[in-house]
């Protein structure tokens, strides 16, 4: 069955049924005019949003409709996570082509619902309507800080050290492969992809140790580094022999004749955390690593705004950050 046969009312009461557990966590259920939410006292809001268009962001080919649901709401958990925030209520939107099968839907909202219940996250409402071409998830996820509290990217200083969760360069090592069909080569790094794991833990626990600088890195450290100097007013040096290299990535890169650092700073998609913490805080920035049982890797340092942004290479030897990374509006590569 098609959307258009089963008509917009139809297709929202499936959609209600999927969400109907979160119903007795928010004050207003899904289906009002507008969604009504409390803010525990000594908080802040912050809110994210996202949009995953079909033809730019992804092909239904790469992922089924469950994982694209996942896949919607973590993008945006990975926001809330850069800013140290503990996940409130999100709202889903759908732009959907009159022709996509109703199966496809309710599959995404189960996809979406599952992480959602992952991370004790009600759906609070949304909306539907018809796309001319191609679908289109939008997502506004919001959560609470405590007053004061966010992480931000303004805050990095002169000598904090630099560092990054898990193993960047993952993602975009795996969305090469899917586009190749060799995926299931690299598990790995297909799940990389498709499925990322936001830092919500990781987040909150640096901020609650008063980090500088946080941003997640959806777009590549080399673009995502420069957002952070320029709101801090800092440079910053990145040593590229001390970027992490999962195992499957450098096979897949000694295979594929890829290079780690290039798609580390390039590639975008891996929604990992990168953040800088003043030489008092390394130690236990390696406790928590041990803790969460996260990688979080030192990666380079925080300098003068003098300086720019470089790389250092295994001789020491000095050069520009490459502009590198996703730009929706760049058209020239």
């Amino acid at each position: 069955m098609l959307v258009s046969d089963l008509g917009e009312e139809g297709l929202l009461e499936q959609i209600r049924a999927i969400f109907a557990d979160t119903a007795s966590r928010i004050p207003v259920p899904i289906g009002d005019d507008a969604a009504v939410f409390d803010c525990p006292p000594g908080k802040q809001q912050v809110w994210t949003t996202d949009l995953m268009l079909e033809g730019v962001h992804f092909q239904r080919s790469w992922l089924t409709p469950g994982e694209l649901g996942r896949k919607s709401l973590a993008v945006n958990l990975s926001d809330l996570a850069a800013m140290g925030a503990r996940p409130g209520c999100v709202l889903l939107s759908l732009a959907l082509p009159l022709d996509t099968e109703v199966e496809y839907v309710t599959d995404l909202c189960r996809g979406f619902s599952a992480m959602a219940r992952e991370v004790d996250m009600p759906v609070a409402g949304g909306d539907t309507c018809r796309a001319d071409k191609g679908l289109m998830v939008s997502v506004t996820a919001g959560g609470t800080v405590p007053q004061g509290g966010a992480m931000l990217r303004s805050g990095a200083s002169k000598g904090d050290s630099l560092y990054v969760s898990g193993f960047p360069g993952s993602a975009a090592a795996g969305m090469r492969l899917i586009e190749a069909g060799r995926s299931e080569d690299f598990p790995g790094l297909r799940e990389a992809f498709i499925a990322p794991r936001p830092r919500l833990d990781v987040g909150r626990s640096l901020a609650a140790l008063g980090v500088g600088a946080g941003i997640d890195i959806s777009d590549g450290i080399a673009v995502d580094l420069r957002h952070i100097c320029r709101d801090s007013g800092v440079g910053a040096e990145v040593r590229l022999e001390e970027l992490p290299v999962s195992a499957e990535l450098e096979q897949a890169c000694g295979q594929w004749g890829w290079l780690p650092w290039d798609l580390a700073l390039g590639g975008g998609e891996d929604y990992e955390l990168l953040f800088t913490v003043s030489e008092t805080l390394t130690g236990q920035v390696a406790s928590l690593s041990r803790e969460l049982g996260v990688p979080l890797t030192r990666i380079g340092r925080i300098t003068g705004a003098d300086t720019g942004t470089v790389l250092v290479d295994g001789s020491g030897a000095c050069t520009e950050m490459p502009l590198k990374g996703y730009d929706h509006f760049r058209t020239d590569g």
